[in-house]
């Protein structure tokens, strides 16, 4: 059966899982400050990965109550005893979808860059991130720019889902933020930039 819980005209989800990524929530004091039209967008969320700077443990806890969650550190945020929140990188296997989280990509030598684009100015890619994650991935999520971006680089699927709270400055001002959902389905993958309404 389709599942329509987050269906809207022209998308249809079929038996594929729903794996929510976010990014740069940097929310303050206890974490749960995540903005009701965020945790509204991510229900039928099977899994929700954080992308770092998320600067209060609690936002995990609060992402939670929706689904799942598997986090990487930012810069400034805490750490955690347990699975939930990797230090720098982890890679999460959904359905031979090998996905590689990190919070900068540029971290380790600045060999990849990011401005509007994933750049590699020497190297070859694929050898590029197969060192930063210490394996071969099929998707790269990131954050620290707070800017959203879907995009291939030699058969890999690059992704940062911006900010749920923080939007880039060529964002209207008092718009809400960004995150990407991400469907696997028989070991395919496909991304959506989604942004948040107020409701």
């Amino acid at each position: 059966m389709p599942s329509t819980g987050d269906a809207w005209p022209g998308v249809m989800r079929v038996e594929s899982t729903r794996i929510s990524v976010v990014a740069d929530t940097h929310e303050q004091g206890d974490g749960w400050g995540s903005p009701p039209e965020l945790l509204a967008a991510l229900k039928g969320s099977d899994l929700i990965l954080h992308c770092g700077d998320l600067d209060a443990l609690g936002v995990l806890d609060h992402l939670e109550t929706i689904a799942p969650v598997l986090a990487v550190r930012g810069y400034p945020d805490p750490h955690e005893t347990g699975e939930r929140l990797a230090e720098e990188t982890r890679v999460v296997e959904i359905d031979n979808i090998r996905i590689g989280m990190i919070h900068d990509i540029r971290l380790h030598g600045g060999e990849i860059n990011f401005t509007h684009t994933v750049e590699f100015p020497r190297g070859n890619p694929r050898e590029l991130i197969e060192r930063q994650f210490g394996q071969p991935v099929d998707v790269v999520c990131f954050g620290d720019t707070h800017h959203e971006y879907i995009g291939w680089v030699d058969g890999m699927l690059f992704v940062n889902p911006g900010s749920t709270s923080r939007p880039n400055l060529r964002h209207p001002a008092g718009d809400l933020g960004t995150f990407v959902n991400l469907d696997v389905k028989d070991g395919v993958v496909s991304a959506e930039i989604r942004k948040l309404r107020r409701q």
